[in-house]
């Protein structure tokens, strides 16, 4: 029964894709083996571009490939017949001949190099951050006859933006050598590229505006809620019914991208491009997914004002953004955005928090340090018969936010707390001692973030915790896990707990998957601003489909877990935006880290 299911439904794909032209009129185009190759899950496949007038059986029967394995690999390719420009992943068969096998990679980008003259001396990028876009396998890159032009391929996941920073010439220069009417490239043609070199990613890895600010915005003070409450905007958001979340999808996503990337400068943003390239992916697997997705990528640094940006982009026209803007425009932004009804989606920097309780489009994606703490208190699930919270500080009049935050937390959760003082040395294991209680379970949070007194305070929590001498577990703040003077293995004896804004679980399949999909690509490792791109890009594009034009007041009922971040939002004022409350847990046991969703 299961092979007359797949004969019936080869014979439809078969069907469907034969041109409505006579007989006698059919001329088949001749099918190329193509030299892209692509590795996935450890197999290597050809990605091969369907052209006009070319078959499924004339496509296989050139690879040698059987038609049942290429329509099972490209199920939602093939399902409603084959078009031209569909990509197909045909299995790589290797004949054992190196003179007629596709190369890949490096060794086809040394070629390139061999053939340009001196490309090949130029160096490659030290970091993954720093190779996104310029390591791109490129199997049918080529030096011209004369040297002086690289002729490219364009695959689906390039743009000029992307081609003018990979090789390092001006996108204007693109489309005059090229003769190119529009910006718009066809999967499959090839672009002459002028020779050049390769763009610079951020000297000092940071993607905010401080470099104390990391993406999860540890350490970041808490906001003055009682005056951000009084400054709210009267204009409140639209309220939505159950009837009104069903107002249905258009068919086709329109997604704007703004980002600060200053292509045009010395030195583009190699953070922002990782970011761009997870986008990208996301939106790759959407649309093998069957849904229409139009992106715009804008580069916030063409631009001297965000009233131009908008105007010459039209940003009115599309149904999300998903931008990265300064404190000093984010309000301007935030503004347009409410204006038109138009959710914004602020990716990284955690200094906007005070804008999103005044615009109710405003989409505040990283976790506040008062929201990570929040959560880490929430994971002890107080029982007043069964647990004993401790709260171990520094010796000190002067204490952190962090601090602040956890009494905030415990608090406003009514869970009651011991305070032991610590200072460097065995005094602070000595407090906590005292206050321990063998017939409980000994919660022990660890609110100091500066590096020696934490350090200190974790080992001695972890020895009274060795072997079983008390039943302790121990809470530290993301700061804290990555101090490098602290051992993992305190960090296991102590059974650690913490919550962050962001993690990235490499034991998850999903995760693999998705690295090993990165890699074929870009030749290099995804970084975190990749991750998050994908994140993102992937929630908003889903929720889109699911709530229509009233996306915004959706998001309160989809939660999401990503491949880094975790989406729960709510609002927490009438006329609020949407806040990320949504933290990722992890617990030190097993010897290892474990994710709790």
């Amino acid at each position: 029964m299961k092979s007359f299911r797949v004969t019936v439904f080869l014979l439809f794909v078969l069907l469907a894709a034969r041109p409505a032209v006579n007989a006698q009129d059919y001329v088949p185009t001749p099918v190329e083996i193509s030299t892209d190759l692509i590795t996935i899950d450890d197999k290597t496949y050809y990605e091969h571009l369907v052209l006009e007038k070319q078959t499924l059986y004339s496509i296989c029967k050139a690879y040698g490939a059987e038609i049942e394995e290429v329509t099972n690999l490209n199920l939602s390719r093939v399902a409603n017949g084959l078009k031209a420009g569909t990509i197909l992943f045909i299995p790589y068969k290797d004949t054992g001949s190196s003179a007629t096998a596709p190369k890949t990679g490096n060794e086809e980008r040394q070629t390139a190099a061999e053939n340009a003259g001196k490309l090949a001396e130029e160096p490659a990028a030290k970091s993954a951050g720093q190779s996104t876009g310029q390591n791109t396998e490129d199997a049918d890159q080529a030096a011209s006859d004369d040297g002086q032009f690289i002729r490219h391929r364009v695959k689906w996941y390039d743009s000029l933006l992307m081609l003018s920073l990979k090789y390092k010439v001006s996108q204007d220069d693109i489309i005059a050598i090229n003769n190119l009417e529009s910006k718009t490239l066809v999967v499959g043609q090839y672009l002459k590229i002028p020779v050049g070199g390769n763009y610079v990613a951020d000297s000092d890895n940071s993607i905010i505006e401080t470099a104390e600010d990391d993406l999860d915005g540890e350490g970041n003070a808490v906001a003055d809620n009682v005056s951000i409450i009084a400054a709210v905007q009267d204009e409140q958001p639209e309220e939505a019914t159950e009837s009104q979340f069903l107002v249905p999808f258009s068919g086709t996503a329109h997604v704007a991208l703004i980002l600060p990337i200053a292509a045009s400068s010395s030195t583009p943003s190699g953070n922002f491009l990782d970011f761009y390239a997870g986008v990208l992916m996301a939106l790759n697997e959407i649309k093998e997914a069957g849904i229409n997705v139009n992106l715009k990528v804008i580069d916030m640094a063409d631009f001297e004002s965000f009233d131009d940006l908008a105007t010459a982009s039209r940003l009115d026209s599309f149904d999300f953004i998903i931008g990265h803007f300064s404190t000093d425009i984010v309000d301007v932004a935030a503004d347009y955005c409410d204006k038109h009804r138009i959710p914004l989606f602020s990716p990284m920097d955690q200094k906007i928090e005070r804008a999103t309780y005044r615009h109710p489009y405003l989409v505040d994606v990283p976790l506040s340090a008062a929201t990570q703490a929040m959560r880490l208190v929430e994971s002890i699930r107080y029982d007043a018969y069964s647990d004993n919270v401790i709260v171990l500080c520094e010796n000190s009049e002067e204490l952190g936010q962090f601090h602040k935050d956890i009494i905030s937390s415990l608090e406003y959760l009514h869970i009651p707390y011991s305070i032991a003082r610590s200072g460097i040395g065995r005094s602070g294991s000595a407090n906590v001692n005292s206050l321990l209680d063998n017939s409980k379970h000994n919660h022990i949070i660890i609110t100091s973030e500066r590096e020696s007194l934490a350090s200190d305070a974790v080992r001695n929590t972890g020895l009274l915790a060795l072997g079983g001498r008390h039943n302790i577990t121990g809470y530290v703040s993301g700061k804290v896990r990555r101090f490098e003077s602290i051992e993992q293995e305190s960090f296991q004896s102590m059974n650690a707990h913490c919550s962050l804004g962001y993690f990235v679980d490499y034991k998850d399949e999903d995760v693999r998957n998705y690295v090993r999909r990165y890699r074929a690509l870009y030749n290099s490792e995804p970084s975190p601003y990749a991750f998050q791109g994908y994140d993102i890009a992937k929630y908003g594009v889903n929720a889109l489909v699911k709530y229509g034009s009233f996306m915004i007041n959706g998001l309160s009922t989809y939660p999401y877990s990503g491949l880094q971040l975790n989406f729960r939002f709510d609002r927490r004022t009438p006329g609020g935006g949407m806040f990320n409350e949504g933290a990722r847990n992890i617990i030190y046991e097993n010897g290892g880290i474990t994710l709790t969703r």
